[in-house]
């Protein structure tokens, strides 16, 4: 962090643009030049947003692929897999840039937090206090990433707290508690100082109160969750998109979308890095040629959406059908791959051929969704659950189920703006606060608003008599949050601070080798990662993580 601080001392006297998020600042501008012009606050302002985006890409895959979610189809140079299969490395350059950019963003913060006096304007203090939202956001963030969830010891190692300018001072790590203290206090300041509501690209009161919300329940503080979600939901600005337009939501321009609270804003060309091959979604999908389309949804979350056909989340997964007219009843066996047998349609029933060549009809039974379940008779006679579904083309043996939720804005194939928090979050905040505190009809409220938007039918809405077989009213607004957060960045946090294992027994070459990782306990030293390195190496008394 040493080389960080001072690079951002040069960067930062570089600082300065027009007024517009699109663009990073390059005017050279002086402490004292912010302190007396507002235009140089707002310019410098605007390059720490322009810097989220130049920093999204990692972010998300250092926040994504370490879930379930996700199932990468090939062995890959990049520095990407040891994200995916828990093979951490000292030098990953994910993990390496992720620090870097967090803490470039923190020293400008920090730089113009103490350049400016507070109360000079509404205006200047509204931008003062966007910066603040800011730096608390990144510190929280490098601190889910570097150190092990608060409900684990909020003694335990987090990250170096920078709330200075000073090039020269490098922090060394503080515990995860005080980490939290010090967002928490950046997150109130804020909220003191901002009056103006700009639109959802900005820091706003309601974006404060919608991270404070996920930072109690982290902290398992259930009942100031629940009081900054009631705040957020009670301001009346945001409500939730209906369920025929939920499957636009990465569509849609984020202004104009009314459950967004915050994202980072990415526009139209201007964004496309590599003409899309470099944004977000290019890993997902391949859209109109644009895309690896090399990482799919899991089987396991599969399993989970495709419960209710009904449920428009669905429509996030588009797998690339061969259109052959065949069709295939696909499962994971126990070794974590994927079997595919041909089915065939006669009279409104499917058949196979069984390993005797023998033609055997699949089973189905009824479920609450009102579509039949189906099964195959193993050779040992036992019943597996399989799907059926058009053959869809495969790479490696994995089937091509592409992922479009981070893809398809404003009508270019691999635009999306990450969202850092929206309303559908505050709910599930709040119904998993309420089942902590034993408030289960309180709960299964919040709970069963998300399921019903997302067209689940009431015969799919839960009570206390109707939860799933060994699953508790938590296990299903876990499951909850898995559905409607999916590929947001929140799945691996939301397992580990539950004090839950990761499951990873499902197809993808997180399995292949002989060090295969097909679950990781909560309590691993791999839930972390590593500190960069570099960081190490050149920081005396930085703290390496343990192996």
């Amino acid at each position: 962090m040493k080389r960080v601080f001072q690079s951002i001392a040069i960067l930062l006297t570089l600082a300065a643009a027009s007024c517009n998020i699109d663009k990073k600042p390059y005017d050279a501008l002086t402490p004292e030049d912010i302190a007396k012009n507002r235009t140089s606050l707002e310019a410098n302002t605007q390059g720490n947003y322009a810097t989220l985006k130049t920093m999204a890409l990692g972010w998300h895959r250092i926040m994504e692929f370490p879930g379930d979610n996700v199932s990468l189809s090939g062995v890959t140079t990049s520095n990407l897999i040891y994200l995916y299969n828990y093979q951490r490395i000292p030098t990953n350059s994910f993990a390496g840039s992720f620090w870097q950019n967090s803490y470039f963003v923190i020293a400008s913060t920090n730089r113009l937090i103490e350049s400016v006096k507070e109360g000079e304007s509404p205006i200047s203090d509204q931008l003062l206090g966007e910066n603040y939202y800011l730096r608390a956001l990144l510190h929280f963030s490098l601190c889910n990433v570097f150190g092990k969830p608060y409900s684990h010891g909020a003694q335990n190692l987090g990250i170096p707290i920078k709330i200075d300018s000073d090039p020269f001072n490098h922090p060394t790590r503080a515990t995860v508690g005080e980490v939290y203290k010090q967002v928490i206090a950046d997150l109130q300041k804020g909220e003191s100082l901002m009056s103006t509501y700009k639109s959802n690209a900005y820091a706003s009161k309601e974006a404060v109160w919608a991270l404070l919300s996920r930072i109690y329940l982290y902290m398992e503080d259930n009942e100031k969750a629940i009081t900054y979600a009631d705040k957020v939901i009670s301001s009346g600005r945001y409500s939730l998109l209906p369920t025929a337009d939920l499957p636009n939501y990465p569509v849609t321009k984020p202004e104009n979308n009314k459950e967004t609270i915050f994202a980072i804003k990415f526009i139209p060309d201007r964004d496309l890095a590599d003409n899309g091959w470099s944004n977000i979604g290019s890993i997902y999908s391949t859209i109109s040629g644009v895309g690896y389309g090399e990482m799919y949804a899991s089987d396991s979350y599969l399993k989970l959406v495709q419960r209710f056909p009904q449920d428009v989340r669905n429509k996030f997964i588009s797998p690339l059908y061969l259109n052959n007219g065949k069709q295939w009843a696909i499962y994971a066996n126990s070794t974590g791959q994927y079997v595919k047998v041909a089915v065939q349609l006669e009279n409104g029933n499917y058949y196979y051929t069984d390993a005797n060549n023998q033609k055997k009809e699949v089973e189905k039974e009824a479920t609450t969704s009102g579509f039949p379940a189906y099964f195959l008779r193993l050779s040992d006679g036992s019943k597996q659950s399989v799907r059926i579904e058009a053959e869809v083309d495969v790479r490696n043996g994995y089937p091509k189920y592409f992922i479009v939720k981070c893809s398809r804005q404003e009508g270019q194939a691999q635009l999306w703006s990450p969202i850092i928090s929206r309303l559908a979050e505050i709910y599930l905040n709040r119904a998993e606060a309420h089942a902590k505190l034993g408030h289960n009809e309180a709960a299964l409220s919040d709970l069963n608003l998300i399921r019903k938007r997302a067209g689940i039918p009431d015969a799919g809405l839960f009570r206390l008599d109707n939860l799933p077989q060994g699953q508790s009213l938590l296990d299903v607004i876990l499951d909850e949050r898995r559905l409607e957060l999916a590929w947001e960045g929140h799945r691996k946090f939301d397992i580990f601070r539950n004090k839950k294992n990761l499951d990873h027994h499902y197809p993808g070459v997180h399995l292949s080798g002989n060090s295969a990782i097909a679950e990781v306990p909560w309590n691993s030293n791999l839930i972390v990662e590593y500190i960069p390195e570099s960081q190490i190496l050149i920081q005396n008394g930085l703290q390496q993580n343990p192996n």
